[in-house]
């Protein structure tokens, strides 16, 4: 499995992880992005099993979900406050 497709697989686990935190979490910034990689990295847990793959720790997969976790944010804001126009 490429890792590409590995991450379109994790997206929709990213994207959730982020709407729980949102709903659950009062905390701001990088707290609230720490909660949401923890949630992911619990998924990666499941999916490491699969692929026979350390993915937990490694620095670069860590770093882009951080990343996607950040423009998945920027998007709901972007689409909240369009909806609110």
């Amino acid at each position: 499995m490429g890792w590409i497709t590995l991450g379109m697989k994790l997206l929709p686990y990213i994207v959730e992880a982020v709407n729980w935190v949102e709903k659950f979490i009062t905390a701001k910034g990088q707290r609230k992005q720490d909660a949401a990689v923890y949630m992911v990295k619990a998924t990666l847990g499941l999916v490491e099993s699969g692929v026979g793959r350390d993915l937990l720790d490694d620095d670069d997969v860590e770093k882009a979900t951080r990343e996607v976790i950040d423009a998945v944010v920027a998007l709901q804001n972007i689409v909240a406050k369009k909806q609110a126009q």
